[in-house]
């Protein structure tokens, strides 16, 4: 899971960068201020550590995410990401956080633009070369997006079918992406109602939001993780700016868990709600995608309450799941499959 970082110049996005990947002063100083940074966060989810004391495995894998800071305002560098984070610099006498938000909402719409722009013209020319229905597709398809663009519309409005969908993935439309909201506060909250402003319009689009000081917490993060917990609870900050932002993530991505025990690991991935058996099967690899056969399952509480998986073998909790079969947050899944 990538998410990219974005803000108006002076936003404090690679504050934000810093707080949540908790990288220390040193670290991000030697970072080259002309090149993209990257930061992984693990997800640390107490139910894959729950799930040592049943398997015993040599090695825990949690999930992760890789944040991208991109230097300056570069919002056409974004490159295969799955969501974007925007920072919003709330501090005494800044902009207006909704203008921001919109006026973001327009730099991604003329992103957008300039790629079907950009493509058209080729595309045209292939078409007089090659009239397959897919490329006859994508240029409908290319034509439908400009035309709800120019009625300054993002495309995350915009209903597709499957097909439609596909054709236009590789173009990484970002008015399309999913979207979240950081508001990077002074240290003591804004007197004003500049944060109320940023929370009701957010709800208003159903857009998830949240702030914190970014600055504070960066500054946390050159403590040695031992003290980092003892200083949070003295400043009042019941949780930090990186357990904050995934849940975001997550939220804004749709995103649910499933866990794997297999030999030694016991792994967490990632995946959409919804996301199917087979589907599943393929974000571990694609030959156990190919030769599914079949999903057995058990969730994390049910196993919880068992005690054991004897005890849920006993009680018939565990499951033989089709292709079909949708994932829900905290399946316990072993794959059977043929190659």
């Amino acid at each position: 899971m990538k998410i990219a970082i974005v803000g108006f110049p002076g936003c404090g996005k690679s504050t934000c960068f810093k707080a949540i990947t908790q990288k220390t002063k040193n670290e991000t100083d030697s970072l080259d201020p002309t090149k993209p940074h990257l930061g992984t966060v693990k997800i640390l989810d107490q139910r894959l550590e729950r799930l040592e004391t049943f398997f015993n495995p040599k090695k825990l894998t949690y999930a992760e995410i890789v944040f991208e800071d991109l230097p300056g305002f570069h919002i056409h560098q974004i490159k295969e990401v799955e969501a974007l984070m925007e920072v919003l610099g709330i501090f005494s006498g800044s902009r207006d956080p909704v203008k921001d938000i919109e006026d973001m909402d327009v730099e991604f719409m003329l992103a957008d633009l300039s790629v079907i722009d950009n493509r058209l013209p080729a595309l045209d020319k292939e078409l007089k070369q090659d009239n397959r229905r897919e490329k006859i597709l994508e240029r409908e398809t290319l034509l439908k997006c400009k035309k709800v663009l120019e009625k300054n519309t993002p495309l995350g409005n915009l209903v597709l079918t499957a097909d439609q969908e596909k054709v236009i993935r590789g173009f990484q439309f970002l008015s399309r992406k999913p979207l979240f909201i950081l508001g990077n506060i002074d240290e003591n909250r804004p007197a004003d109602d500049t944060v109320k402003k940023m929370e009701d319009y957010c709800k208003k689009r159903n857009v998830k939001c949240a702030e914190f000081p970014a600055k504070l917490e960066a500054e946390i993060a050159d403590l040695e993780e031992s003290e980092r917990a003892a200083f949070l609870k003295e400043l009042g900050i019941s949780q930090a700016a990186r357990d904050r932002v995934i849940k975001l993530a997550y939220d804004a991505l749709g995103y649910i868990t499933f866990f794997t025990v297999k030999g030694s690991q016991t792994k967490a991935w990632p995946v959409k709600n919804g996301t199917t058996a087979i589907e599943a099967a393929g974000k571990i690899h694609s030959d156990i995608q190919k030769g599914f056969i079949k999903a057995e399952t058990i969730n994390f509480d049910d196993l919880i309450a068992c005690g054991s998986m004897q005890g849920a073998r006993k009680k018939a909790l565990l499951k033989l799941e089709g292709k079909e079969y949708r994932i829900k947050d905290g399946d316990i899944i072993d794959f059977r499959f043929s190659v």
